[in-house]
């Protein structure tokens, strides 16, 4: 019997935030394909790795990058997509197409909310032959218009509700697939992380905050957390969220790149972990839309939030020696 669901997905986009200006070739070269003289470490790398260890992906294409990039490019990364048995699904920066000054689509009416959905869904299918089934808004920015906007599309599924996240304009839920407006949500699923901070064996705080199940903002233990927790507690669904860059490490500037060897072996054996799981099973979102509409009892849990506690400690001491050592090891080294 599964007890737990898996939905991988993975936002595949440029570096939309930093205030450097990059050439469209330089920015897709490295955000999304991640080509370095080492090999290729974007949304290609992310395929290999889901396609070792035999389970299914999502890619949430940002549709609003199309003038920048062009038609050809993002056929031809759907193309690649669909090559290996993964999906294409739509996302939505609007921003970068309509309105530079209005980031989120919850700035936008029901009425731009329709149309921009409405342009996303036809290139979607332009590219894939397939209209997307599902669509994540850029940066979580949804309100109660894009339901009906979604509805308007025939898009069933969305997938950006953030709980805590100040760009959601509706939180719908925590880890609770529901269903609103008549639109299947499936949210961003998050856990509480503890984190303790000491002063040798003395304990000045303890900090809890919201973190998402994401191969960038988790530890590969808070992952497995994730998972026994949901599985013991009746939550029935995991998001397991990605961007096409998640593989790759980049300064501020996004002009130097090295590849994540920690995320690439954290996503490897995240990925190893729950396949020898019997109680797990990983799908696609087509997948689940069809199983939903059959029988939605399976994936209808509750809207509980697993706590890591205590799993990262932050000793002060041990911090302020290793800043010493750093410094004298910068000192010497000039």
């Amino acid at each position: 019997m599964t007890k737990l669901f898996i939905i991988i997905t993975i936002d595949t986009e440029d570096s939309q935030d930093n205030d450097v200006v990059l050439t469209a070739k330089s920015e897709i070269d490295s955000m999304i394909f991640g080509r370095l003289e080492s090999g290729v470490f974007g949304f290609e790398k992310i395929i290999e790795i889901c396609d070792s260890n035999k389970v299914p992906a999502n890619f949430f294409i940002d549709v609003c990058e199309v003038e920048k990039y062009g038609d050809d490019v993002w056929k031809e990364i759907c193309q690649t997509i669909q090559a290996h048995g993964h999906e294409v699904e739509l996302h939505t920066h609007p921003g970068r197409l309509y309105d530079y000054r209005r980031e989120h689509l919850w700035e936008y009416s029901l009425s731009e909310q329709i149309e921009i959905l409405k342009h996303g869904r036809e290139l979607i299918k332009k590219w894939t032959n397939e209209y997307p089934v599902a669509h994540r808004a850029g940066a979580y920015g949804i309100n109660e218009d894009t339901f009906t906007a979604l509805k308007e599309n025939d898009i069933p599924i969305d997938s950006s509700s953030f709980y805590s996240h100040p760009n959601c304009k509706a939180i719908i839920t925590k880890n609770e697939i529901v269903e609103h407006n008549e639109i299947i949500e499936i949210p961003v699923t998050i856990f509480q992380r503890w984190r303790q901070v000491s002063l040798g064996n003395h304990i000045l705080k303890q900090q809890s905050s919201i973190v998402k199940t994401d191969i960038d903002w988790a530890t590969l233990h808070e992952l497995k957390t994730y998972v026994r927790q949901a599985k013991a507690n009746d939550i029935r669904i995991m998001n397991l969220f990605m961007h096409s860059y998640s593989l790759l490490k980049f300064d501020q500037s996004c002009t130097n790149f090295a590849p994540d060897w920690e995320d690439i072996e954290k996503l490897d054996k995240f990925l190893s972990f729950v396949t020898d799981d019997p109680e797990i099973r990983i799908i696609t979102l087509k997948e689940f839309h069809q199983l939903y509409q059959n029988n939605p009892k399976p994936f209808l849990g509750v809207n509980d939030v697993p706590i890591v506690d205590y799993s990262e400690k932050f000793n002060l001491i041990q911090y302020v020696a290793r800043r010493i050592r750093a410094i004298k090891q910068r000192r010497t080294s000039k």
